[in-house]
Formats: structure tokens, C-alpha cells, sequence
């Protein structure tokens, strides 16, 4: 039996026959792209009337993409979508569909003072602007900068849907933790049946669950349901996952999209309906899987940000260094799937220190792939370039190596031949280069500026090498494309005879469990200490005090590197834009 609610006004609005057919548009917009944004929006409000829905929902600010950033102080750029929006109005005349859309308002500008803009959404009925609501909560922290760019809102609307009166709130609004303010409350106050979240929530490793535990938490506390609508797509460094629900007054999911999936999903809503049911219909597919672990979902992001990265800025092909090692065939693996194989090149650039197996096994990786596979080898430019260096110092008396001796500076140069060689192939031949490096190496400074660091994406630039091994491990399980020698072997740059990275790295296991607990979890030095004091059950990840030291200061040491890594796909909590640390920095963690 139907338990029932208690809210007295909610029992007058709504009869257990109340029901609307929504649509939720969970679309992947492009920042700025006004027009074919404007297009997408009018052609799905025209599906959604002939699928016979009563209501339409589209993401944050839609109608220009997200983030946009400065974007939003540039009075064309508001104007533009403001005369957007009125197209999208008048072409909704004699539709009896409620149209909710994410967009930039702009208030009038007071004497001397400059117009200041909002983060907005607007209801839409019949050609008519039936109302606009303003984002109350705006974040400032992690990739969000929203209180430099917009001005928040200190008044709550209800907009009206045949009996339904809808709360409608804008992604941070429901984030409501650690703010005085609660918008949903607010709105249940005022009377709202039915709250809305119009959403731009980037993904990050875990946070669909965390998700969904906020929005069953508001819907048990206030006994209201709450719809959900989340853009999807890449954008810069930012992966939308989508993942849009529909949770009711008693906190069931009624309604799940299918994450990192743009598409037009039916929904029918029933005010009586308290059983979970099956109906996240995608229009011409059926679409009720969800992502349920960790590491195909990030696997899934990973494409997906490729793929949108190289749409959107208009990149057709990409050019990958395989160095036989496994990151650059997971970026491989990544890009293939992104792209397809006959987008990826790779080259496979021997010096006189690479294995038979480091081009070999790119070779065969490339083979399973489909794609192009070049061989390009550095010797002889390796060879002339110290011969011309070392010339000079002995012309001006300075000290140069023994015979078989390798410096840094000869490793580095072979990086940087690399990266020389790469960057040619990409400018001549119009060819997005992808960095391979992954987190653990940026973070430790184990890479070459202007070397293995060169390219247009870092692809796995917030992927912990162990993370790594398990995404390789998973791509298998969906077909055995990576040579098992590949993974199997001991990690290594091969920039002199017999190195290995644990010669200047601890164990992989170890060294990304301190990052993480440094930089994902914010710990202090001695916090740290103290937690691999007591390492898990069944594991060995105890370390000494000096070691953890070590560690720290090279991650803060090489901040000036890390800043100049070509953008990071954001997977984690703390990625490339959202990790501010100062370069210039004596603090001791």
C-alpha cells in the first residue's frame, strides 16, 4: 500500500491520477556553438511533442554549452544566445509542450556598473517566456570558478506544468551541503510538487553513486520527487557522464540514462507510482544498462573525452608515440575505439637502448588494432647530436662523459627527439599528437618537457599507472587487443641499458597510494605515515617515514612540469585544472 504524505499542500495539488510524460534531453552541447546547439534543441522539442510528451528538460546552459568561462563577460557571446533563446520561443507557437532550458541571462546594467549575467533557466510554453530562474548556489572550488562569471540568485519560482508545480533548481542547487542556503527546501516551502535539477556535473571516479545518494537523500527528506537531466560529452579537460534520473518522494530510481550516451529519453511519471519500474526508454534503442564499477566507466570517460576532444576542435586524425610500453598502447586502445583504427597513427621511434620488443610488440599491438603503425628509428639523430654536443665541449675545455657513459641530459635528449619527430609528423600532416604519460610519472616529474610531455591531450594524465594495468586488463576482456608481453612486462623508459622505473621510483602499488592519499585526499605528511603504518589486509604498502618524505617533496618540486602538461581528461577529484599548487612553494607537507 501507498504510504502517504503527510504535507498538506502537497496532498491538495496532486490526485494519485496526476501524470506527465517527459522527456529528458541528455544533450552533448558544444561551448559556443550556438547555432547547432539551437538546431539540436528544436529538433528534439519537435520529437518530443510527436512522442506526445508534456514536458521537455534539457541541461545547464544548454543552449551554449559548459563551462564557458570568460565567455560569460563578453556581451556578444550573452547576446548571441539570448537571440537563441528567442528563436527557440517562436518556434514553439501552437506546441502545448513546457520547455525547461539551461542559458545565460543578463541583467540591465545600473549607472556605471557593467551588466552582470546568470546562470539561468527558463520555462518555455506556446512561444511564450513563461518564466526564468536563476542559480542560487554557485561553486567556487575544484574546476568550478561560477562567483567570478555570475551573479547568484536570491528569489525561488515555481513554474507550472498542467497541476504540477515544478521547483526548478540548477546543479549546484542541490549540492547544498556547507551553504546556509537550501534551495530545494525553499522551494518545497513555496509549494513545489516535483523539484527539477538541470545539470552540467562533471565526471569523476565514483561520483555517479555519489549522486544519486543526494538525490535520494532530498527526496526522502522532503517528500517530493526529483528529475535529474545532466549534460554528457566532453568539453577541454571535462568528461559529462550524463547518468540522468528520475528519483520519487521516497527516494526509488524510477528512471536511469544510460551514462556517456547523448540521447532523447520518454519517461512517463505517475503521481501514485511507488514500485521502481522499467521505462528509460532511448528513442530507437533499449537503454537500461548502467555503469556499475569503476573501471570500465573510467575506461568509457576516457574514450568519450577523446572522441568529443577531436570533434570539437575539429581534429579528424590522431599520431601516438608506441613505445611498446603499456600506456602508450592504452592510449592507443583509447583513441581506436574513439576514433576508429584508420584516425590513429602510431610511431615506434627506436634509439640504440630500446629493446627488439619495444617496436616489435607496438607492432603487433597496431596489428590487433587495425591501425597504422610507423617505425622511425633515432639512432643515427641521437648519435650525431651528442657527437656535435660534446664537440663543443671539448672545444671550450669543458668535461664530457666517459665512453659508455649515459647522462640525464643524453636521456632527456632522446625524449626530445621524440617529441621533435612527433610534433613534425602532427604540423605536417595535420594529426593530433596525444601524450601517453600517465599520473604517477607527471606527478613524481618522471618525464621530459618538450619530450614525452609534448602533445595536444594528455590522455592519461589523471590515471594512476595502477589504474593503468586495470583499464588495459578490462579493454582485454572486450577483445584481447594489448599483447599480454606488453602488460606483463617490468615498466620502462629504455633511455640507457637495463633501466627499469622502480630505479628512481618506489613500487608502483606504493608510490600511487601516497599520491592519492596526498593529493586526492588532502593528507598532511604525518597522516600519511600514519596510514601506511597500518596497510590494508593483505597488502604490503608500509613505507618509511624518509621514503614518504621523498616522495612529497618530489611531487611538490615538480609542480612547474605538471603545469605544463597539454590538458588532462579529468577522471579523479583532483585533476589538471582543479589542483592549483603554487610552483614557487617551501612549504613541507
Amino acid at each position: 500500500m501507498r504510504k502517504k504524505i503527510n504535507h498538506p499542500a502537497y496532498q491538495r495539488r496532486l490526485s494519485d491520477s496526476t501524470s506527465v510524460r517527459i522527456a529528458i534531453a541528455q544533450m552533448n552541447p558544444t561551448v559556443g556553438d550556438h547555432a547547432a546547439n539551437t538546431r539540436k534543441i528544436i529538433s528534439w522539442i519537435r520529437t518530443a511533442v510527436k512522442k506526445g510528451a508534456q514536458l521537455i528538460v534539457f541541461p545547464e546552459m544548454a543552449l551554449h554549452g559548459y563551462p564557458v568561462w570568460d565567455l560569460a563577460n563578453k556581451k556578444r557571446f550573452v547576446d548571441e544566445g539570448l537571440r537563441r533563446l528567442r528563436q527557440v520561443i517562436d518556434s514553439t507557437k501552437g506546441k502545448k509542450i513546457h520547455i525547461l532550458l539551461g542559458f545565460i541571462d543578463r541583467e540591465e546594467p545600473v549607472k556605471k556598473h557593467p551588466a552582470k549575467s546568470h546562470n539561468s533557466l527558463a520555462w518555455i510554453h506556446d512561444g511564450k517566456l513563461r518564466g526564468v530562474q536563476h542559480k542560487t548556489l554557485l561553486p567556487t572550488y575544484d574546476v568550478f570558478l561560477e562567483q567570478i562569471f555570475f551573479k547568484p540568485s536570491k528569489s525561488y519560482n515555481l513554474f507550472k506544468c498542467g497541476r504540477l508545480n515544478i521547483g526548478p533548481t540548477i546543479c549546484e542547487d542541490i549540492w547544498d551541503e556547507g551553504y546556509e542556503v537550501k534551495p530545494v527546501h525553499e522551494l518545497v516551502k513555496r509549494g513545489a510538487d516535483f523539484i527539477v535539477n538541470v545539470s552540467a556535473s562533471p565526471f569523476y571516479r565514483g561520483v555517479a553513486e555519489t549522486r544519486e545518494a543526494l538525490l535520494k537523500a532530498h527526496a526522502r527528506r522532503e517528500k517530493r520527487p526529483i528529475l535529474y537531466v545532466n549534460q554528457v560529452g566532453g568539453q577541454d579537460d571535462l568528461i559529462f557522464d550524463g547518468g540522468s534520473m528520475l528519483v520519487n518522494d521516497s527516494g526509488a530510481v524510477m528512471f536511469r540514462a544510460p551514462a556517456f550516451e547523448e540521447g532523447l529519453f520518454i519517461h512517463d511519471w505517475h503521481a501514485d507510482c511507488e514500485i521502481p519500474i522499467r521505462s528509460d526508454r532511448r528513442l530507437g534503442a533499449d537503454s537500461t544498462a548502467s555503469v556499475d564499477s569503476d573501471t570500465p566507466e573510467m575506461y568509457e570517460a576516457l574514450v568519450l573525452g577523446v572522441r568529443d576532444y577531436c570533434r570539437k576542435n575539429k581534429f579528424s586524425t590522431v599520431l601516438i608515440g608506441l613505445s611498446g610500453g603499456i600506456d602508450s598502447a592504452l592510449v592507443a586502445a583509447i583513441a581506436c575505439d574513439a576514433l576508429g583504427p584508420d584516425a590513429v597513427t602510431g610511431v615506434t621511434m627506436p634509439s640504440g637502448f630500446s629493446s627488439k620488443g619495444s617496436w616489435r610488440d607496438s607492432e603487433i599491438l597496431a596489428l590487433n588494432l587495425g591501425m597504422e603503425c610507423r617505425n622511425h628509428s633515432i639512432r643515427q639523430k641521437f648519435d650525431f647530436l651528442t657527437g656535435e654536443y660534446w664537440k663543443h665541449y671539448r672545444s671550450e675545455g669543458r668535461e664530457t662523459p666517459k665512453k659508455g657513459q649515459i647522462t640525464l641530459s643524453m636521456e632527456n635528449l632522446q625524449a626530445r627527439i621524440r617529441g621533435l619527430e612527433l610534433m613534425f609528423i602532427s604540423n605536417h600532416e595535420g594529426r593530433l599528437l596525444l601524450s601517453t604519460g600517465n599520473k604517477s610519472e607527471l606527478a613524481m616529474g618522471y618525464c621530459t618537457l618538450y619530450g614525452d610531455m609534448a602533445g595536444g591531450l594528455c590522455v592519461l594524465g589523471d590515471v594512476y599507472k595502477t589504474d593503468v594495468y586495470r583499464l588495459a586488463c578490462y579493454r582485454n576482456t572486450l577483445g584481447s587487443v594489448i599483447p599480454e608481453c606488453i602488460i606483463a612486462k617490468a615498466p620502462s623508459a629504455e633511455l640507457k641499458p637495463n633501466q627499469k622505473d622502480q630505479d628512481s621510483l618506489p613500487p608502483y602499488e606504493l608510490l600511487d597510494r601516497v599520491l592519492d592519499l596526498y593529493i586526492e585526499q588532502n593528507k598532511s605528511r604525518d597522516e600519511i605515515v600514519d596510514s601506511l603504518r597500518r596497510p590494508p589486509k593483505g597488502t604490503s604498502l608500509s613505507a618509511s617515514k624518509a621514503l614518504i618524505a621523498e616522495i612529497l617533496r618530489k611531487v611538490d618540486h615538480n609542480e612547474y612540469k605538471r603545469r605544463q602538461t597539454p590538458p588532462v581528461l579529468r577522471v579523479t577529484r583532483k585533476a589538471w585544472f582543479g589542483r592549483r599548487m603554487p610552483i614557487t612553494n617551501r612549504f613541507e607537507a
